[in-house]
């Protein structure tokens, strides 16, 4: 049990890591601000005082969140503005979601070319092609001034 919390706890680490390299603070911000700002876009167009069905502000960031999730809900905006604003969230979600898969995919690619029996070309297995390959223009050069 203590092994599997201590491996745990070291992916954990390495994620959060990664995540921070590549600035997935700064996104989760931005996302919780699009949230926020597009709930309040939303319930502008689409709230009870507009003529629209929203009838608060916590449903309409409500409908933003599981729109950002691309879960959906079962509402949908009935004017232009509320439409036109729908399509920019969903396009950011989409956005942040290949963001996150991209993410994820380099740590996990950059676990693999660390270890030993990983598929992918790591910087010490670069650098023994690097040396190889030095040595074979070397062998070359020699094989080319012997013929001549």
């Amino acid at each position: 049990l203590v092994n599997v919390v201590e491996s745990l706890n070291r992916g954990r680490r390495a994620l959060r890591q990664s995540m921070q390299r590549r600035g997935a603070g700064y996104v989760m911000a931005l996302t919780v601000v699009v949230l926020l700002v597009g709930g309040a876009g939303i319930y502008a167009f689409e709230g009870t005082r507009s003529g629209g069905s929203l009838p608060s502000y916590a449903d309409a960031v409500y409908f933003t969140l599981m729109l950002l999730t691309t879960i959906g809900s079962e509402f949908w905006p009935a004017t232009a503005e509320g439409k036109l604003l729908t399509v920019l969230l969903g396009i950011y979600a989409i956005a942040v979601f290949g963001y996150v898969t991209a993410t994820l995919a380099t740590y996990f690619v950059g676990r693999d070319a660390e270890s030993e029996e990983g598929q992918v070309a790591g910087v010490a297995d670069l650098a023994a092609l690097r040396t190889e390959l030095a040595a074979l223009r070397d062998e070359l050069r020699a094989l080319r001034t012997e013929l001549q």
